[in-house]
């Protein structure tokens, strides 16, 4: 199995194989660029695999505050750790998440928490078979 920054250890549904999921996702600016990380319930803070093996919107790293490639991203890797590859693939899940959270995020810096995450695709994800 491919492990490594692009291509996280995964279950088979897709999510992360972490001993403590993310519960909060951070996104602020450097000034080498956007970055983004998950911190567990300890205080652990771990870079956010960019999940090109998905999907390659932007191979050049995350982006927010509108919905071009970096969002599609950005979007995509939250979702795939939290609901897993598939969920976050199906039916366009993460591109409307894009629209929806990511567009809106401010520039600068951001949090978001897995219950939002989670909240967000119980509202939104379609249930299967439907349009």
């Amino acid at each position: 199995m491919l492990s490594g920054p692009n291509h996280p250890r995964t279950g088979a549904d897709g999510a992360s194989l972490t001993d403590r999921p993310a519960v909060k996702y951070v996104g602020v600016r450097a000034p080498g660029g956007a970055v983004v990380a998950g911190e567990d319930d300890a205080g652990r803070v771990r870079p956010l695999p960019l999940r090109t093996d998905l999907r390659n919107h932007s191979p050049t790293g995350f982006e927010w505050g509108y919905s071009g490639s970096g969002p599609a991203q950005l979007a995509l890797a939250i979702l795939a750790d939290v609901v897993g590859a598939e969920r976050a693939q199906e039916g366009g899940l993460y591109q409307r998440f894009k629209f929806d959270v990511v567009a809106g995020f401010p520039a600068d810096r951001w949090e978001l928490t897995r219950e939002a995450v989670l909240a967000w695709v119980a509202e939104n994800e379609r249930p299967e078979g439907s349009a």
